[in-house]
């Protein structure tokens, strides 16, 4: 049982050093993955050291999950509840994705509760734009080459993430690859998701201003909602 204790403490000591660097290198892999597809055709000797440092960071992400797993006492439910990180670490296009999860991080770890959730519109949309600017990349890599392909440039695919993401369809802009489809399908899901977050905290900040008129006119004095 002492065992375990100290096996838990190691684990959760290892998660708050390793936190702020994995989630640096997050967003430092996005510029490696990016530039070379944005920016295509880049010098050969660049593209390489964009290829080495995307790689040198991936091993990162691997040897971090390997540490956390080696320290967690039941492995079976380490493995349950971070089924997330393990999906950034083993499939190429999540790994970029990994900073928007870090996005939540920071500010969680920089605000209290109620200031957290008055700043949700301003998570999502950050969240919103990076998955933009990883799609579109994601898309454009994998229909530039390819025949009948209507997305080849860095416009094309910023635009049909964009209609994408806010679920407003993109006209004549479509996938014709595979993994085309299966970005867009995880596109139009965030997608969704994130138009079902905003209308609630809308609907959730409308009622809240009819409570604190309600709450004026009953008492005849202004009131305004204490922060934390």
């Amino acid at each position: 049982m002492q065992e375990g204790s100290r096996s838990t403490s190691r684990l959760l000591s290892w998660q708050q050093v390793s936190a702020w660097p994995v989630i640096i290198l997050s967003f430092a892999y996005i510029g490696v993955y990016i530039a070379p597809i944005y920016w295509y055709p880049l010098r050969p000797g660049l593209v390489t050291t964009l290829r080495v440092a995307e790689y040198v960071i991936w091993a990162v992400f691997i040897i971090d999950y390997a540490v956390q797993l080696s320290l967690a006492v039941n492995k079976r439910q380490f493995l349950r509840k971070e089924w997330l990180t393990l999906l950034f670490v083993v499939f190429p296009f999540f790994r970029p994705v990994r900073a928007v999860r870090g996005v939540l991080f920071i500010r969680q770890a920089s605000t209290k509760k109620k200031a957290f959730v008055r700043s949700l519109p301003a998570i999502l949309g950050v969240m919103a734009v990076l998955l933009v600017v990883i799609a579109g990349a994601a898309v454009l890599n994998a229909e530039r080459f390819a025949p009948h392909a209507t997305i080849t440039t860095p416009s094309d695919a910023l635009w049909w993430a964009v209609t994408a993401i806010t679920t407003s369809g993109g006209g004549n802009l479509a996938p014709v690859t595979n993994e085309g489809r299966l970005v867009a399908a995880f596109l139009l899901v965030f997608g969704l998701g994130l138009l079902t977050s905003m209308t609630g905290y809308v609907a959730s900040w409308v009622l809240i201003q009819f409570s604190v008129a309600r709450d004026e006119q009953a008492t005849g004095e202004p009131r305004t909602a204490k922060e934390d």
